[in-house]
């Protein structure tokens, strides 16, 4: 939900018990303010009536006593009666029904003579005063929504606008491709403390990534020199016929330690370029071609195996990914596979329309598919395996949003790979 939208459901939701609460008021406060008024009406109604009997014109009064809004008889003075006013039903011969009234009773004394008083007056209906408050009400609450709905696109549009713009900002920014930009101030406090707080952020990102950047370019160079230099005089000191038996081995014993370590730093070193978005292109790879390489490029391995290596396809399939960093992905997936297989075992690559799985034969148990795609961990005791291969699989993957999943079927150790729109 967005934040304008929420903020309207908010104001509607506090607005609604507050304008029902102040309808209610009002209706009494109307009904008060009207019941007032009638008395002050029939109040005066009684003076006009008193002089007309003090001056005796009688013509006016039967006018008002045939309309049925006054009464007037003489009465005796012990039954005199308070000025009483209350509110009675009549019925109306026209309206075929009975009809609300308030009544004013006052006695008046003229010449001695004592008069009784009934003055009416026809008042509106509690029924229809209702209907007059509710459609007051209802029109008050629309006209509300539609405020409330228009101030909030006015609002995201003028107020929110420096918002939208560092919210684009941040959803475009690339710390490998997006120039180094300073976000504009702007007469709110708040957004300029964002953009402060950003500007900062973005700041050392950029430092932080040219300088990893620098130092996996350096540490690429400068590592492998020694290698090269250690790996070098190994093989002089091998071809030297004075050796005996026992430092042979130390020196095999060497050679291949100082593989695995070459080995291990190049593994790092990837895993450093492909966590910080170096190899920025990318290509639309069709997979079979890729797969076919990689099977011809570890043929020694799996005939050293006598493996069985098939390949079915049944659609073409393409990743959008860099060319290198797939070749790494599969070769390293179909490496873990002959390293991790057994003796005349099996090696599936299976392609369909919106994924590719690669299943081989192996140990007889699951392996476990919270930690396998963790660094350093083996899934063996092959010496060769330097625990790297399916973490740099595994980042490639989240780097060019691609999915994998482990599973193992019918004894079969399967990886499943696609990619996500």
């Amino acid at each position: 939900m967005k934040l304008l939208t929420k903020t309207s459901l908010y104001y509607i939701l506090f607005s609604v018990p507050v304008l029902i609460i102040s309808a209610i008021l009002f209706y009494y406060f109307l009904l008060h303010e009207i019941g007032e008024s009638n008395e002050t009406i029939l109040e005066s109604r009684v003076k006009i009536i008193e002089n007309y009997i003090k001056n005796k014109n009688d013509s006016l009064l039967k006018v008002l006593e045939n309309n049925n809004e006054v009464f007037v008889s003489e009465v005796e003075e012990n039954n005199l009666m308070p000025q009483n006013i209350k509110d009675t039903l009549i019925f109306s011969d026209i309206q075929k029904e009975d009809v609300a009234y308030k009544m004013l009773t006052e006695n008046i004394t003229i010449n001695e003579k004592y008069y009784k008083i009934k003055v009416l007056k026809s008042t509106i209906e509690f029924d229809e005063l209702m209907e007059v408050v509710s459609v007051a009400f209802i029109t008050l609450l629309l006209l509300l929504f539609i405020l409330i709905y228009f101030i909030n696109i006015k609002i995201s549009k003028i107020l929110w606008q420096p918002f939208w713009f560092t919210l684009d900002y941040i959803k475009n920014f690339n710390v490998t491709t997006t120039p180094t930009i300073s976000l504009k101030p702007n007469n709110i406090n708040e957004f300029n403390e964002l953009n402060t707080s950003i500007n900062q952020m973005t700041l050392k990102m950029v430092s932080d990534y040219q300088n990893q950047k620098k130092f996996t370019e350096n540490a690429s160079h400068e590592f492998q020199t020694p290698f090269a230099i250690i790996k070098g005089k190994i093989d002089l000191l091998l071809q030297n016929q004075k050796l005996d038996e026992e430092s042979l081995h130390l020196l095999i014993s060497i050679d291949e330690t100082t593989n695995r370590l070459s080995r291990i730093n190049k593994s790092l070193l990837l895993l450093s370029k492909i966590e910080n978005r170096q190899y920025e292109h990318s290509d639309n790879v069709l997979l079979l071609p890729l797969i076919e390489k990689c099977k011809a490029l570890n043929e020694d391995f799996i005939l050293d195996k006598n493996i069985k290596f098939s390949i079915e396809d049944s659609e073409e399939l393409y990743f959008k990914i860099n060319y290198e960093l797939c070749y790494i992905l599969f070769n390293n997936l179909i490496q873990n596979a002959i390293r991790h297989n057994v003796e005349n075992g099996t090696i599936t690559v299976l392609i369909k329309k919106n994924s590719i799985a690669i299943s081989n034969s192996g140990e007889l148990n699951p392996l476990n598919d919270k930690i396998i795609f963790e660094r350093f961990e083996k899934n063996g005791t092959n010496s060769n395996s330097v625990g790297l291969g399916l973490s740099i699989v595994k980042e490639i993957a989240e780097v060019y949003n691609i999915n994998i999943s482990y599973s193992y079927e019918n004894k079969l150790h399967v990886f499943t790979l696609h990619q996500l729109a």
